[in-house]
């Protein structure tokens, strides 16, 4: 087993590992699984300067679900980019029908389970809300038990911790979002609907 293939298949599906292992071969991509970072998921950068291959990175902690999905992402980037460089919207027409068809070639080989396969499928017609029903599914994949909710699920005045042991209090819903205080700073924060907390009794 080469080096690639024994990476990927620690972090995604088995059904899915040929089809994957080919999307690199075929476009010379460099792979690395990277630390837990809290704004992104993953990351894709083209050729450029020293570096005449592409590079993507997907966040180590995610679900072998969440860390595909985030895959297929960052390669439909990688598509656009071979084609229209940066002469186009990052995540528009161009790319939303490039991520569908890559997609759907893993849908088609039944990598995914019926939920999450549900849930990618509305993604073309309602793209807002099926985003975040996707979000929901793939969590509830993680194999590790945590003492924690989504921000969306705990009660609106709320007070809960953040993994970098602030306090929050949750305190009006936007439409996207949610505002929270922070009784650190007495700033207001917006917090996307399922970011982890702990709630504080």
């Amino acid at each position: 087993m080469t080096e690639l293939k024994t990476v990927l298949a620690a972090h995604i599906p088995e059904k899915a590992l040929h089809l994957v292992e080919m999307l690199f071969i075929t476009n010379d991509v460099q792979l690395k699984v990277s630390r837990n970072r809290k704004t992104k998921l993953g990351d894709y950068r083209p050729p450029q300067r020293n570096f005449t291959y592409h590079r993507i990175s997907v966040n180590y902690n995610l679900n072998q679900y969440e860390f595909l999905v985030t895959l297929i992402h960052e390669f439909a980037h990688l598509f656009v980019w071979n084609k229209h460089r940066n002469r186009v919207d990052p995540h528009g027409t161009e790319f939303k029908t490039t991520y569908y068809s890559l997609l759907n070639q893993f849908i088609d080989q039944n990598v995914f389970p019926d939920d999450i396969k549900t849930a990618l499928l509305k993604i073309e017609v309602k793209p807002e809300t099926a985003k975040l029903e996707l979000g929901r599914i793939l969590k509830s994949y993680n194999s590790t038990v945590h003492d924690t909710q989504f921000i969306e699920q705990i009660p609106m005045h709320t007070l809960f911790k953040t993994a970098d042991g602030r306090t929050f209090q949750k305190i009006e819903k936007l439409r996207k979002r949610y505002k929270c205080l922070c009784l650190n700073d007495k700033r207001k924060y917006l917090f996307h609907p399922l970011v982890n907390v702990v709630s504080v009794d």
